[in-house]
């Protein structure tokens, strides 16, 4: 074995244990890693703005400081704007729950009347009760609810450890911000120089993969809340903004956000009005909807910059999870990313190798 190969081999050997082992710490500590992750995605969301601010001739440490005050500003709107909103939805919508498990009720019942079934007589009688057994035990389960959440709250130190983890990431994130260029330039001062050319140029691939899919599925997601909210008050169902922002908020994860508009808005649209034309409307809103982000919204902030096939993007997700609870599922796309360009990488390599073309043996 030459010393040339023994280098690479302790290279590739060092490599990939410092890589168990992050994993293992991520593993380990998934509650301070959560903390960490995000604030490192809040810091790397802002750090354009952090460079165009500087480019103006501010310092970092206050381009920094402006860019979490715009940050806080708009999550302070939003929260002004929204979460009134949403209080009053839930509250108009509590009242006129009932009404509308009654009709449920009476809707489920007449669908088994009308299959071609040969059902004893009694088993409508069966059917309303059960649903009755349902109704009257939904007060009761929302106490229990509200009892396990006033409970969970209750104490003391759950309570200080969430306010702490909540300052925390808007920390971590200043101090990342204020650090980026050290932190990129102590990095890149670690790879060998003979190498350090070719890697530094994966990075910034990898790093407009990331970026793409960070920003890009954000702003994607904001926009559709917002598309969403605004054309379920125009139809006029019960819980728009809710629904709105939630199917906006769940894009991140493939058909889930368009599943939670479908079968919500559909369910919102029919138990309010009882006719097909105002599902009709809520499935043609939600239609022109993806339709814009499929075909114009993608494809400018996004791109094709990702490259994952949606049901490697769900697979993806669903291990992330398993792994690694929610941590996984924050950093299972933008890892899949990065090992999807390593890959096309190594294929290319591989394909200029001897190995495929058997170049070397022909010589």
């Amino acid at each position: 074995m030459t010393p040339s190969t023994q280098k690479t081999l302790v290279r590739f050997g060092a490599g990939l244990l410092f890589i168990v082992f992050l994993i293992w710490m991520m593993w380990a500590l998934e509650s301070v890693t959560t903390i960490l992750l995000v604030g490192f995605f809040m810091a790397y969301i802002l750090n354009p703005l952090v460079l165009g601010l500087e480019a103006r001739g501010l310092g970092r440490s206050t381009s920094a400081i402006l860019a979490m005050c715009v940050v806080f500003a708009i999550c302070a709107g939003l929260v002004l704007l929204v979460v009134p909103a949403i209080f009053s939805e839930l509250a108009e919508f509590s009242k006129r729950a009932p009404r509308y498990f009654s009709k449920f009720q009476e809707f489920a019942v007449n669908i088994f009347q009308s299959l071609p079934l040969d059902l004893p007589q009694d088993w409508n009688e069966f059917i309303q009760l059960a649903l009755e057994k349902i109704r009257e035990s939904l007060p009761k389960i929302t106490y229990a609810a509200g009892t396990i959440i006033s409970s969970i709250f209750a104490s003391t130190v759950s309570v200080i450890s969430i306010l702490f983890k909540i300052v925390l990431v808007p920390i971590i994130a200043y101090y990342l911000l204020v650090s980026f260029n050290n932190i990129i330039n102590g990095a890149v001062d670690l790879i060998p120089p003979y190498t350090r050319g070719p890697i530094v140029n994966k990075f910034r691939e990898i790093d407009t993969v990331i970026a793409a899919f960070v920003r890009g599925q954000s702003t994607i997601a904001l926009i559709l809340a917002v598309l969403y909210s605004a054309g379920f008050i125009v139809i006029g169902i019960d819980l728009p903004v809710v629904l709105g922002i939630l199917s906006g908020l769940l894009f991140v994860v493939p058909y889930l956000g368009t599943l939670v508009a479908i079968v919500g808005g559909s369910l919102m649209a029919f138990v309010k009005f009882g006719d097909a034309w105002h599902v009709g409307y809520v499935l043609l809103w939600i239609g022109v909807v993806q339709t814009f982000e499929s075909y114009f919204l993608t494809p400018r902030i996004v791109g094709q910059a990702i490259g994952l096939n949606p049901v490697v993007y769900i697979l993806v997700l669903i291990v992330g999870a398993s792994l690694f609870g929610f941590v996984g599922m924050l950093v299972a796309i933008p890892v899949a990313a990065v090992i999807r360009v390593l890959l096309i990488s190594a294929v290319e390599a591989y394909r200029r190798s001897y190995l495929y073309s058997d170049t070397k043996n022909k010589k």
